[in-house]
């Protein structure tokens, strides 16, 4: 079982990224050995594939992005109907716009939280990709759809990381290593 709500709050009030990151790259290697990180050519259309996404950067609390991940957990347990999540920052740069060590530390702690939804996807269009290098090792054993970049860039990204590149479907079957 993932972590309880009160770890994962334990988790936000800490200034410790670096083990929360280390925590949370651990299970990615349970979950997906091999040192593998998956990539799209194209998005998620497949109606086999659901992925879970939520937005932070728009005033909401430690407390509702907390109540979002149960609600997603329990989804999950109940249906298994989730192949992804993909966390999100706001589209629309605010004043209260997540910094890179927010969506790190939020991306690890929904890793250590969601552990019942297999892939956690990085968003390249909304963190550039120099933190989706960072998520690798932070949780996230995708790096979703190359719309945004080149496929060579993906790849290096993921190299650079220490990582294996392997191009996937909307299904999450994986096709050949890049």
């Amino acid at each position: 079982m993932g972590i309880t709500r009160q770890q994962a709050i334990d988790c936000f009030a800490s200034d410790d990224l670096i083990g929360i990151g280390m925590e949370a790259d651990a299970i990615r290697r349970t979950l997906h050995p091999g040192n593998i990180v998956t990539y799209a050519i194209a998005a998620d259309q497949s109606p086999e594939s659901t992925t879970a996404t939520m937005t932070i950067g728009q005033g909401e609390t430690i407390d509702q992005r907390l109540e979002t991940l149960e609600k997603l957990r329990i989804q999950q347990e109940e249906t298994g109907a989730f192949t992804a999540f993909r966390l999100m920052t706001s589209a629309v740069l605010a004043p209260d716009d997540p910094t890179a060590v927010e969506y790190l530390k939020t991306l690890a702690i929904s890793r250590l939280y969601l552990d019942n939804i297999p892939n956690i996807e990085a968003s390249l269009d909304t963190q550039g990709l120099k933190v989706l290098q960072l998520t690798l090792r932070f949780g996230a054993n995708d790096a979703g759809s190359i719309a945004e970049t080149t496929e060579e860039d993906i790849r290096r990204i993921i190299r650079g990381a220490g990582l294996k590149p392997v191009e996937r479907d909307a299904a999450y079957t994986t096709h050949f290593l890049a």
